[in-house]
């Protein structure tokens, strides 16, 4: 229960026809319910302003709006926060509301795995806490804010997930946050348009650790060395495979025919995971010393990761009449691509493997040289037949037609590599789709099971 007092001790604008308390924040009108508030934030399309009356007929109590609609709009009898900017106030209302609770606080950002390590880290910390967590990708300068606004008296332990794009994001969501313990999966190539290199990653990144408090833990992947090369200041937990030394120390002593792997974790403990690939690897033992860490057994340890299915669109395997379908089209950049490749080439398959490949976006300068580099690795990797999806693919398509890949297609629209799909897969192959997110891959999926 947010009271309007402690609306009132934000110091920001002016409250008006409301004295009473909200039971849930919102930023989209249509999961306006009674007692909720609706922040109208400008959106791309839309000003969230037009749906006010809309979220107030819904149930809304309040509604926070600028200063400068309320100027040119009548709006005599409306409980409103009026604020110079809705967003800035979301965001300081989240911060003073965080800054209530005395309770550990991790939260995880990286490159690529940081929704899997979250999802991983959330079903075991569930075995001990009463567990306040990021859910989906509400993960940046609006997303976090309304996942701070769900923490309650109950909640004993806090995981939230930071994405970014920008120099500072995570700088800024840090301080919204106060995390007293912090997680970095890895430095790869994604968003690298807006932060010119590698280093320029870890420097972004970096800087969830340099918001820890000087008595909180740094979570240290031993097998990244730009994350190695860091500055911290806490006490450090480190986690590696074959990295003698480190707190926790895993070993792959093995592969199935679905490309799960077998972890050994400090000669202590196996653990079969059935989700597949040297990056689920990686994401497990991170939580693994996560979950160690704040007092999980090893048997919650076990039970949990080995039951653990993969999160939506990323990797998640699924029979179809049309051949098995491997969905791991969430989003895509270099890494995380060749990840999918090596983990696709390892599986033991009845037919022929196929891949479908959309444009990786946000590479800037490097997005020819990014894209030529996955169509050598799919040749590399055996694959049968390659369909590209978007303008930038064709580097990639060039690429494996000049390494010798005979069954090699371009399409630049979906309809067309829908038809070619269906003209072309046996209920035999295996097909894996992997694209970033603008492509929306998912509807060539649906499209060819139709």
């Amino acid at each position: 229960m947010i009271t309007a007092n402690f609306i009132r001790n934000t110091n920001m604008g002016s409250l008006i026809n409301f004295d009473s308390s909200i039971t849930d924040v919102i930023i989209d009108s249509r999961k306006a319910t009674a007692g909720s508030m609706f922040v109208a934030l400008p959106g791309e399309n839309v000003d969230g302003h037009e749906f006010i009356k809309s979220a107030l007929a819904k149930g809304a109590a309040l509604c926070v709006v600028s200063k400068k609609w309320v100027q040119q709009t009548a709006v005599s009898g409306l409980p409103l926060w009026i604020v110079e900017s809705p967003e800035k106030a979301l965001q300081q209302l989240a911060a003073n509301w965080r800054d209530q609770f005395n309770i550990p606080i991790l939260a995880i950002t990286g490159t690529n795995g940081k929704t899997t390590t979250r999802a991983m880290c959330e079903l075991l910390l569930e075995k001990k806490y009463s567990l306040h967590c990021t859910s989906g990708n509400l993960n940046n300068h609006l997303g976090l804010p309304l996942t701070l606004l769900k923490l309650t008296q109950k909640h004993t332990f806090s995981l939230l997930e930071l994405g970014t794009n920008h120099f500072g994001e995570i700088a800024f969501l840090s301080d919204l946050c106060k995390p007293s313990a912090g997680l970095i999966t890895n430095i790869g190539f994604g968003h690298i348009e807006f932060f010119r290199d590698l280093r320029g990653i870890a420097r972004e990144k970096e800087a969830l650790f340099q918001v820890l408090p000087n008595n909180g833990l740094s979570f240290i992947n031993l097998n990244d060395p730009l994350i190695v090369k860091m500055n911290h200041h806490t006490k450090l937990v480190s986690y590696g495979i074959n990295t003698p030394g480190a707190d926790f120390q895993g070993q792959i002593t093995g592969f199935d025919e679905n490309a799960n792997a077998t972890l050994k974790i400090n000669n202590e403990i196996k653990i079969r995971l059935k989700v597949p690939g040297n990056s689920m690897v990686q994401n497990a033992l991170a939580a693994v010393a996560v979950g160690r860490t704040f007092g999980i057994s090893w048997t919650d340890i076990k039970e949990v990761l080995e039951s653990f299915e993969a999160v939506q669109q990323r990797f998640t395997i699924k029979q179809s009449k049309i051949g098995q379908i491997i969905n791991d089209s969430y989003n895509a950049n270099p890494n995380s691509t060749k990840a999918a490749i090596e983990t696709f080439s390892k599986m033991k398959l009845p037919g022929r493997r196929v891949f479908v490949f959309g444009d990786m976006f946000e590479l800037g300068d490097l997005a020819e040289s990014c894209h030529r580099e996955i169509g050598k690795s799919i040749v590399e990797a055996s694959i049968d037949i390659f369909f590209a999806y978007g303008p930038l693919s064709l580097f990639a398509v060039e690429e494996a037609r000049r390494a010798g890949l005979k069954q090699v297609k371009h399409f630049l629209n979906k309809k067309d590599l829908i038809s070619a799909l269906k003209n072309t897969l046996k209920v035999t192959d295996t097909i894996l789709f992997k694209g970033s997110r603008g492509n929306q891959l998912e509807k060539v999926i649906e499209g060819i099971q139709v």
